[in-house]
């Protein structure tokens, strides 16, 4: 996790949890639900980050076949439900009336957190294929991919992916100057996150492919160029 992306994680925690600590005191069940369940919302990948910070970043060899990237890590759904129950209790017994509500609004979290799906990466022989949950899937071989990286969290959905540079016109994305994350696997916590980003190095080294950590940031911040070093202009 980025030093910046903890930083806002913290300051936005601790400001909604004074918030919510308020808004309790004086009764306003209303601004405890939404300042408390924001504060969580923020806690979370700070206190993920922080159980498994001295853990190496890879979660096993490097050398070995690649497993198939799938949703994994759902346990660590458990936290956000539980803050969820504990916040109802403490709202609740200010503001009983806006129970159906509450529930309602806890039963479409969870099935969402249950549900919510993500796309699948196979790594075959011959080519590194991406499933999308909605049907379609995309592929790029092996003899086209330039360069792997690893995207540790997605948007709009939760979860990360292999980033690359592959074989095609300058002006396409992802090409050959423009690395992309190609697809977004839901893996909670740092854990599966971690798992996700080894099974992209050993693709690569199974496949001879250059990989690079943060390739994304490290080009947005200027700090390397699109293209290796001896690849054609």
């Amino acid at each position: 996790m980025p030093r910046w992306f903890r930083v806002v994680c913290v300051v936005a925690a601790l400001g909604n949890t004074v918030y919510a600590l308020l808004a309790l005191s004086r009764g306003d069940a209303v601004a405890f639900f939404g300042n408390g369940i924001t504060a969580g919302f923020f806690w979370w990948p700070f206190v993920s980050w922080l159980r498994h910070r001295r853990e190496p970043e890879d979660a096993g060899p490097v050398e070995g076949a690649p497993e198939d990237l799938r949703a994994r890590g759902r346990r660590g759904w458990v936290l956000p439900i539980v803050l969820l129950v504990v916040v109802g209790v403490l709202g609740l017994s200010r503001a009983p009336s806006i129970l159906p509500a509450y529930a309602l609004v806890i039963a479409a979290l969870m099935a969402w957190m249950l549900r919510t799906g993500g796309d699948e990466v196979d790594f075959t022989a011959d080519a590194l294929v991406v499933r999308h949950p909605r049907g379609g899937e995309q592929r790029y071989p092996w003899q086209d991919v330039l360069e792997l990286s690893w995207a540790p969290l997605g948007w709009p959905r939760l979860g990360a992916g292999p980033v690359a540079r592959v074989r095609g016109s300058v002006y396409a994305t992802p090409g050959p100057a423009s690395p992309a994350q190609l697809a977004t696997v839901v893996l909670v916590g740092v854990p599966a996150r971690r798992w996700g980003r080894l099974q992209v190095r050993r693709a690569a080294a199974l496949h001879a492919i250059p990989f690079t950590d943060d390739l994304l940031q490290l080009i947005e911040t200027g700090k390397r160029r699109p293209r290796l070093p001896g690849e054609m202009s």
